[in-house]
């Protein structure tokens, strides 16, 4: 694996992180959603200012393999809420993810957050399992008149919020 450099989104890249979004929903998630799924998910990549106004409402750690983004995340700042959750499927099952959420764990702790919510894809929900989260309901979202389903999910950061004290 190429080094990987984390850090917070910039305004400029709202672009680059919507490619990285609908490549991962279209080429990352078949065998999960079909393609009607994956075309209500994402009928093009996210891209604009409302896009961009979406990543900066949160806290979005980018992961950047040089000059090419290899995924993101957003926590939703006093929620606990993680937003948005992907990675390009070039970099998918090399501890991308691994990196951000754990670091977003991080930020939620410094914010005084006890606990963390996500509403996971098929996908999402097997990489959130193995981080230690709980599974919860299975979801249907009716999206441009196509259902897709998702899994509630969470996870309590009270242990380390205990050991932190």
């Amino acid at each position: 694996m190429s080094e990987i450099t984390i850090r917070r989104f910039r305004a400029g890249e709202g672009d680059l992180l919507g490619q990285v979004l609908h490549r991962a929903v279209h080429e990352g998630t078949v065998g999960a959603y079909d393609e009607a799924q994956r075309m209500a998910w994402s009928p093009a990549p996210p891209q604009g200012p409302d896009w961009d106004a979406r990543l900066t409402a949160g806290v979005t750690l980018v992961a950047w393999a040089g000059r090419d983004p290899a995924g993101f995340m957003t926590l939703l700042p006093g929620t606990g809420y993680l937003d948005l959750a992907y990675v390009s499927p070039d970099w998918q099952g090399q501890g991308v993810a691994a990196m951000l959420c754990g670091l977003l764990e991080r930020c939620a702790l410094r914010q005084g957050l006890d606990r963390l919510s996500t509403d996971a894809s098929v996908l999402a929900r097997r990489f959130f399992l193995k981080q230690g989260w709980q599974d919860g309901p299975r979801q249907d979202v009716t999206r441009h008149g196509v259902t897709l389903h998702n899994y509630r999910m969470a996870k309590d950061l009270k242990p380390a919020l205990e050991r932190a004290a």
